[in-house]
């Protein structure tokens, strides 16, 4: 008999037998939606430091 998955935030019984992550599918979408919030932000971050000069170097290529 295998052993019993609970979920680790709030202790619901895991009855899917491929759940690697421990979580059940409620704090699976938490957890994606914090990640790509994350990912969000970073890329928002990324893009207003080095937009200019992405922006200067294409106008350049355009240009030749």
């Amino acid at each position: 008999m295998s052993k019993e998955k609970i979920c680790r935030v709030c202790g619901r019984i895991i009855t899917d037998e491929k759940n690697k992550t421990g979580l059940c599918p409620k704090y699976q979408k938490v957890r994606n939606n914090i990640a790509g919030l994350g990912l969000l932000a970073s890329l928002g971050i990324g893009l207003k430091k080095y937009g200019p000069k992405i922006a200067s170097a294409a106008i350049k290529l355009v240009k030749k």
